[in-house]
């Protein structure tokens, strides 16, 4: 990890993680993208460089106790810090790990744990850090993967199916550690007053075959007037949206073709395309007797079995109609006409995305697409506000579909509209209203009137 010194003066040497862990790739992946959380807590947040360089190194270490070659007592919170003490690592990572996610005051905790967690006076310098590095490891899943704070839940709950003591553990923790990260975000208002935020377009921001409500376009606009910063989060093509963001009176920079590329007023930014992959994405979806839209920089093309029916559906969506010509540029993603219905036949697209090492989401019941590994909405949105230098956890994501889920993982928070799907709806902090009844507009509304994050806890009902 480039950014966690593997050389401290003193303490533990971060190559020996490859070791330790040899046998448990996916517990080292978890402490390695809690790292990389706990980056942007201390990007976000303005910590200094040492206080920045030990809460990652804690996040990292977080977990090391559950390397079989360091059990003593069986709990790896002590196990990892008892190993830590002995590598004389720096006090405060020890303590980091020790006490990271309220570890040593759990009911139930076997008699010797608790009398050595007795034996040992918090370090109330270190509060901090304990906070912080329990945020990072309730952002990344157990396997790896960053995710919402909710989604760790329910990668909590489907892991541990026979263990409903757990789940409802995690349950009441996963609302705990939400709200301390709720009342820290408070502090990023004192600059900008309230958190960027992401918003899809399609059946979240505007029901496909309507026009952008006056309701959600009054929303927007109060939003922004008030400090706030708004961009589209789309999988649309950036010239769909151009009218839009101009309606909206947008200034700020818009995310297209699910994150693919950027558009902002000096026009579009590619930020990642298929490659060789298209050729044989192609070839494959087409064999298979499946439509196919290719988006390029310049507009779309369809595939060689493009029935002109599908135009009604791009029109309804208000996306351009695709070309049967061919348009240079890269492949920025390819769109394909597949019932959300025909599980089999999904399941058989996304292991050819796998084969083929692109990915693949579904961003309607009509359309799974296939993109470029960097090209998604989380990568984007992080893109635009490093270019604006905004703090990444100063924001809220908001959507309706799996495409959305980068985007939720990223943000600071995340909320799905009424009418999303029930796995998206399980993995947003919050459900707002459907988007048939401006939900994303009356979220902006009580977002600008209750002054951002002072305005949001766990359970609030919208």
């Amino acid at each position: 990890m480039p950014f966690v010194s593997s050389c401290f003066e003193s303490g533990f040497d971060i190559r020996a993680l490859e070791s330790l862990f040899a046998d448990h790739g996916p517990r080292l992946a978890h402490m390695r993208d809690a790292a990389s959380f706990a980056k942007d807590i201390a990007g976000s947040f303005s910590l200094s460089a040492e206080h920045a360089q030990l809460l990652i190194r804690s996040a990292l270490l977080h977990d090391i106790g559950y390397a079989p070659a360091l059990r003593r007592f069986d709990y790896h919170p002590l196990d990892g810090a008892l190993f830590l003490a002995d590598q004389e690592e720096h006090p405060w990572v020890t303590e980091g790990v020790l006490r990271h996610s309220w570890a040593g005051r759990k009911s139930g905790l076997d008699p010797a744990v608790s009398e050595q967690y007795a034996q040992r006076q918090p370090l109330s310098d270190a509060a901090w850090l304990v906070r912080a590095v329990t945020v990072a490891d309730w952002r990344a899943a157990g396997v790896g993967g960053r995710v919402s704070f909710a989604r760790r839940f329910q990668d909590i709950a489907i892991r541990n199916p026979h263990n409903p003591d757990k789940v409802r553990r995690a349950g009441i923790m996963v609302d705990e550690v939400r709200d301390g990260f709720l009342e820290w975000a408070r502090d990023l208002a004192i600059d900008r007053p309230l958190p960027w935020v992401f918003c899809d377009v399609d059946n979240t921001l505007i029901r496909p075959g309507d026009r952008l409500s006056d309701s959600n376009k009054a929303a927007v606009k109060a939003y922004v007037a008030a400090g706030g910063a708004f961009s589209l989060a789309t999988g649309k093509h950036p010239l769909s949206i151009a009218p839009l963001a101009l309606e909206l009176g947008l200034e700020t920079t818009q995310v297209a073709g699910n994150g693919s590329c950027l558009l902002d007023k000096n026009g579009i930014t590619v930020l990642d395309e298929l490659g060789d992959a298209a050729d044989a994405l192609r070839a494959a979806l087409e064999s298979r007797g499946l439509p196919i839209a290719i988006y390029r920089p310049q507009g779309i093309e369809t595939g060689g079995m493009w029935p002109a029916s599908l135009d009604e559906i791009f029109d309804r969506y208000g996306e351009i109609r695709p070309t049967r010509t061919p348009l240079p540029g890269e492949a920025l993603k390819i769109l394909c006409i597949v019932d959300g219905d025909d599980l089999q036949r999904e399941q058989e697209l996304r292991l050819l995305a796998s084969e083929l090492g692109v990915d693949c989401c579904r961003s309607d019941r009509h359309f799974l697409e296939f993109l470029p590994k960097r090209g998604n909405k989380g990568q984007a949105a992080r893109t635009v506000m490093e270019q604006a230098k905004w703090p990444v956890l100063h924001s809220l994501a908001v959507g309706d579909t799996e495409n959305d889920e980068p985007l939720f993982a990223l943000c600071g928070a995340c909320a799905a509209v009424g009418n999303a799907g029930e796995w998206t709806r399980r993995g947003a902090d919050w459900t707002i209203g459907q988007c048939a009844d401006n939900g994303a507009g009356g979220f902006l509304d009580r977002l600008r009137l209750g002054h951002g994050w002072a305005g949001l806890r766990s359970g609030l009902i919208f």
